[in-house]
């Protein structure tokens, strides 16, 4: 028969679930669902995943991918892809935009995912915009729609 105590962690909470380990007193609020059962958090060792845990020099390399890659896709844009912005065209534009961002913070980050690696990426996206901007601002009007879909597609590629 299990008896009724206080959670430590949260006091004035009763509970009857245990730790499958250390036989803790857990509360709903403070357990863990493990594939062994419920476990207090000293048990289940929350690590972050390596996929998402990025280090100094990490966020150096994709920031500077970030800044060279948006200076060097807006100069490509705005020199060469500039009669494909407007229009049906733009659709390739942004699907290309989201490729190469999505490459370039693979390879500067070793295949990282998460949350900053995609704000690099849409940041040198936005960089690769506004150079276009600068060079023709009728011809960025549309090509906010390329730069949109270039940030979705890094967005889904890099979350």
């Amino acid at each position: 028969m299990t008896s009724v105590v206080e959670c430590p962690r949260n006091p004035g909470v009763e509970t009857a679930l245990r730790c499958s380990r250390c036989d803790t007193p857990i509360c709903p609020k403070c357990l863990i669902q493990s594939p062994v059962g419920a476990r207090c958090r000293d048990c289940a060792r929350l690590t972050k995943s390596p996929v998402y845990t990025l280090s100094a020099a990490h966020i150096l390399r994709a920031g500077g991918a970030a800044l060279v890659g948006g200076v060097v896709m807006g100069l490509i844009w705005a020199a060469v892809l500039l009669p494909f912005t407007v229009g049906f065209f733009s659709i390739f534009v942004g699907a290309g935009l989201g490729w190469v961002f999505t490459r370039m913070m693979e390879l500067s980050t070793g295949r990282k995912r998460g949350p900053l690696v995609m704000a690099f990426a849409m940041g040198g996206i936005a960089i690769a915009w506004g150079i276009l901007a600068l060079a023709d601002f009728r011809a960025a009007q549309y090509g906010v729609l390329a730069a949109g879909i270039g940030m979705y597609l890094a967005y889904q590629n890099l979350r």
